[in-house]
């Protein structure tokens, strides 16, 4: 026996299979994870546009009622304030 109790632990135990197995796992969940996050990310970006186009109609609806406004004022002066 030598005098080192751990120079021989990869003699002794096959740890370098079950390591493996681990990494593997370990690769294939973060793939799984980043699959999900560019699947949100995407997700994202759609809604991020679907807010731009709610927000340009918006501000051209807004836009239409001041220019409502504006001719009713001078037609109906009395019912605008």
């Amino acid at each position: 026996m030598s005098e080192d109790p751990t120079k021989d632990i990869g003699q002794k135990y096959e740890t370098k299979p079950a390591l493996e197995t681990v990494l593997e796992e370990m690769r294939a969940g973060f793939a799984a994870v980043n699959a999900r996050l560019n699947g949100i990310d995407e997700r994202l970006d759609r809604m991020e546009a679907q807010l731009d186009r709610v927000t340009s109609v918006a501000h051209e609806t807004r836009a239409e009622l001041r220019e409502l406004k504006t001719q009713l004022k001078e037609h109906l002066p009395s019912l605008i304030k």
